[in-house]
């Protein structure tokens, strides 16, 4: 019996189907069968025969919507276990393909360009996925935080974030080069890990900031000042000896 992958497209069975045509006829019979899915054109799925569900997870199944899909935001948080919640009708996947969103089993998967192509980890032969690095997934997650599932969600995060590799992270402020995230960045890690970082680590944050002050997740004329960085956030996220 020919052992199917999880997700397949032709290549994939190229071995088995080396014509077109007789691909396609798998395809017909094995869909008619319920056997397999199609996820979107060119990719397929394979059906747990006991479930009726198919087996790849959706963090699987964005990793292989294009051949350089990989995960990062809220997708990556839940990977690596940081997300308070778990988007169940929604998958972000970054790519710099000319993709169109898909849905497949009430999960919408949206295509997003991603800033940079850095610190992407490529675990496809062991579990299936492309997926930031973690220190990547975060200040992704900095940089466009409602693709983080907001703010609440992000600081849920980096309050339970492991020791995170200072070097990355400032490479990874030295590509995207924008000195709102390095304040981003340089306040939020202040915030949840004060002096487990390094006061060169904070220093570098602060030797780029912008000459402007910047709204972080907050309406104009409702946020406090934080001179350090910058930065106007909500009131309640501020102690009295910080604004000035």
């Amino acid at each position: 019996m020919k052992t199917i992958p999880i997700l397949f497209s032709n290549k994939d069975l190229q071995r088995d189907y080396p014509t077109g045509a007789a691909f396609s006829s798998f395809v017909f019979r094995a869909m008619k069968e319920g056997r397999i899915k199609q996820v979107r054109k060119g990719l397929y799925a394979l059906v747990s025969p006991s479930s009726g569900n198919v087996f790849a997870n959706k963090f699987q199944i964005a990793s292989r919507a294009y051949s350089d899909a990989f995960l990062s935001y809220h997708e990556a948080l839940e990977y690596y276990g940081l997300a308070n919640q778990s988007f169940v009708s929604t998958c972000v996947y970054l790519t710099d393909s000319h993709a169109r969103d898909f849905e497949f089993d009430g999960v919408l998967f949206q295509a997003k360009k991603p800033s940079i192509r850095a610190s992407v980890l490529d675990r496809m032969t062991e579990e299936g996925i492309r997926v930031a690095s973690l220190e990547r997934a975060i200040v992704d997650s900095i940089d466009r935080i409602p693709l983080a599932g907001g703010m609440e969600e992000l600081e849920n995060a980096l309050g339970i974030c492991p020791k995170l590799d200072e070097r990355e992270i400032l490479s990874l402020l030295s590509l995207f080069d924008k000195a709102i995230l390095y304040q981003k960045v340089g306040y939020l890690f202040e915030k949840h890990f004060g002096n487990r970082y390094s006061s060169s680590f904070y220093g570098e944050c602060l030797s780029h900031r912008g000459k402007c002050d910047f709204y972080l997740d907050c309406h104009p004329g409702n946020g406090k000042r934080v001179g350090k960085w910058r930065l106007m956030v909500e009131p309640t996220e501020v102690l009295p000896n910080e604004i000035f």
